[in-house]
């Protein structure tokens, strides 16, 4: 029975490297969007505290704005289908695939830091959450941004084209 067990478990060992190795390459969900905006910080601060203040033109809910660490947090709900299938990818398993979706949700991060000669260097990250139902089960996924959304919003803010923005996932 020794001889058996051990060549199970080895294989086995073998088996969870596999799969713990192969989950380390996959892309990662949040992926932050960088670029350089030649502007001071507490201009680029403002602007952008102002556009995520108002609802009727950015559509997001501003949730925190901290001058001192230069960070904007701001939620937009209820996300059109359009700009959805722009902003984010959602994958769902075989189980859900018949789901529909009810509620988009992207939850942004800006990061703001002084750069040399007054510039700003500028991050921005979006958490997407989709929730999808079937007659009344629900079920809210983790989806993966294209990086669209996050590029808008270092336009927005006057970021050189070309920074240092990944490229957006397929």
């Amino acid at each position: 029975m020794r001889a058996v067990a051990k060549p199970l478990l080895l294989n086995a060992f073998f088996a969870s490297i596999l799969i713990t190795s192969a989950s380390a390459f996959e892309t990662p969900r949040i992926i932050p969007h960088s670029g350089p905006v030649n502007k001071p910080v507490p201009e680029v601060f403002q602007t952008l505290k102002s556009y995520f203040s108002d609802q009727l033109e950015s559509k997001f809910v501003l949730v925190s704005a901290d001058e001192k660490t230069g960070t904007i947090v701001a939620k937009q709900t209820g996300i059109d289908s359009a700009r959805w299938t722009t902003w984010a990818a959602c994958t769902t398993d075989a189980l859900h695939m018949l789901y529909k979706l009810s509620d988009a949700a992207v939850t942004l991060t800006v990061k703001l830091e002084q750069a040399p000669h007054n510039t700003t260097f500028m991050t921005v990250t979006a958490d997407f959450q989709g929730t999808y139902v079937l007659a009344q089960d629900q079920t809210t996924i983790d989806c993966q941004s294209t990086g669209a959304l996050e590029d808008n919003i270092l336009a927005l803010a006057g970021a050189q084209p070309g920074g240092s923005s990944p490229s957006p996932v397929p």
